[in-house]
């Protein structure tokens, strides 16, 4: 039962508006049967670091995705040349290696993927029921990129979870199409502005009021703001003397 079939499916003509568009497509991918536990009774999550030592390389690979560590029998992996972990077995240099994982420990002989482990239980439950199912507290767009990612067709995922997820792709493609048109419509109404003498003059006092650092004038301005400022402050707290109120209720009077 591979993971990896070579048929690519066209979704550009999918629609979110019209269920008809994916129910046909959903029809066009045939069910595949579940043979539970049929992998996963090979694969192993090792717990403790002293595990490691006890391992024949010749038979098991050990994986390590962001710091969990499992094990799987390479006569497993041959069966799924076309994803990222079948790829290992056709490596024969530490360039080869380079390509597939991001990191090789070579005297652990421990493949390091730097992925997301909750993640990676998708690959995990694909292994332990026989086909892709959504975790409940993992994002849709997340778990397409992971499956891209490790290479993992999803033709194998529950028809209701197939739903949900390329129904939320194509709601995100489609706000990504609107965004471009709007983007586009507003750089087209953008009418391009003469360059007059009195444009340029206006641009001129502008920046000189505004930005202090335009230039000399800005500089000269912004004292002169700052001393007008000061000035007003000094007379205002002056008109409140006594002695000054006394005057001008005498000179009033008069």
């Amino acid at each position: 039962m591979p993971i990896i079939s070579n048929t690519n499916h066209d979704f550009s003509n999918l629609s979110v508006s019209d269920d008809s568009s994916l129910d046909r497509i959903f029809t066009e991918i045939p069910e595949t049967e579940t043979i539970k536990g049929v992998y996963y009774q090979r694969a192993q999550f090792i717990r403790k670091p002293e595990d490691l030592v006890s391992i024949d390389h010749a038979l098991l690979a050990v994986i390590n995705v962001g710091g969990n560590r499992y094990t799987f029998p390479w006569t497993t992996l041959e069966q799924f040349p076309l994803t990222r972990l079948g790829r290992l077995c056709g490596c024969r240099s530490l360039e080869d290696i380079a390509s597939v994982c991001d990191d090789y420990d070579e005297s652990r002989k421990e493949f390091f993927f730097d992925r997301s482990p909750s993640a990676f239980k998708v690959i995990l439950n694909f292994l332990a029921a026989g086909k892709l199912r959504l975790l409940r507290e993992m994002c849709v767009l997340s778990l397409h990129d992971e499956l891209n990612y490790w290479g993992v067709e999803m033709a194998y995922m529950e028809r209701c979870c197939k739903r949900k997820m390329y129904t939320r792709i194509e709601e995100v493609h489609e706000k990504e199409r609107r965004e471009e048109e709007r983007r586009q419509r507003n750089a087209m109404q953008r009418v391009p502005v003469e360059e007059t003498k009195y444009r340029k003059v206006m641009n001129w006092l502008r920046d000189m009021v505004e930005n202090p650092q335009s230039g000399l004038p800005g500089k000269i301005f912004a004292c002169f703001s700052v001393i007008m400022v000061a000035v007003t402050v000094v007379s205002l707290c002056i008109s409140t003397m006594p002695d000054l109120r006394e005057e001008e209720d005498r000179v009033s009077n008069k």
